[in-house]
């Protein structure tokens, strides 16, 4: 990336830190076009990169929103599995929320691709138990859409674990972190 590609990366990535600055989503949204002209799925992609090798305490609210805008992208493509998506998977993982582990079902259902991407794992590096007790709620959700989603993430994390996929999570965390370039300043 050029310096000018770079400096607006980081413009950007500032402006969503400090509050999502309308312009900078503006800019990194998800537009409903598939094809996302104007670089718009790079610039996402630039971003959650650099967002993930400089991943703060502070940041868990832009990794979940750009992950919603990933999702967006690749449902919309309908295939593919970007390196975005699963980077933010990942960042968003990192901070361990029982609550997140829909979004994160979200993003392995996004296309035939990132189911076979995403790791189970992920969804695990929240703490199991808290982690099922949440999909267990939200299985009960008067929203339809919700309660399946759940009850199919719930058992994607079963199988899982009755498949041995759960038994080294702290290597798994090491390697992850590592794969997409995680490096975090501060708790997470």
């Amino acid at each position: 990336m050029d310096d000018v590609g770079a400096t607006t990366v980081g413009a950007l990535l500032g402006a969503l830190r400090r509050g999502g600055a309308a312009a900078a989503r503006e800019r990194l949204a998800f537009a409903g076009d598939a094809l996302e002209g104007g670089g718009r799925a790079q610039l996402r992609a630039a971003v959650a990169g650099e967002l993930a090798a400089s991943l703060g305490p502070a940041d868990e609210g832009v990794a979940r929103w750009l992950l919603r805008q990933e999702i967006a992208a690749q449902q919309a493509r309908g295939s593919g599995a970007s390196e975005a998506l699963l980077t933010l998977v990942a960042a968003v993982a990192r901070y361990g929320r029982p609550d997140d582990a829909l979004l994160i079902w979200r993003a392995r259902e996004a296309t035939p691709e990132t189911r076979a991407a995403v790791d189970v794992e992920q969804m695990a590096r929240a703490d199991l138990t808290s982690t099922r007790a949440t999909l267990a709620r939200l299985a009960a959700s008067a929203d339809a859409q919700e309660a399946e989603a759940a009850r199919r993430a719930l058992d994607w994390l079963e199988e899982g674990a009755a498949v041995g996929a759960l038994g080294d999570l702290p290597g798994y965390f090491l390697w992850a972190d590592e794969r997409f370039g995680l490096a975090v300043s501060g708790p997470t």
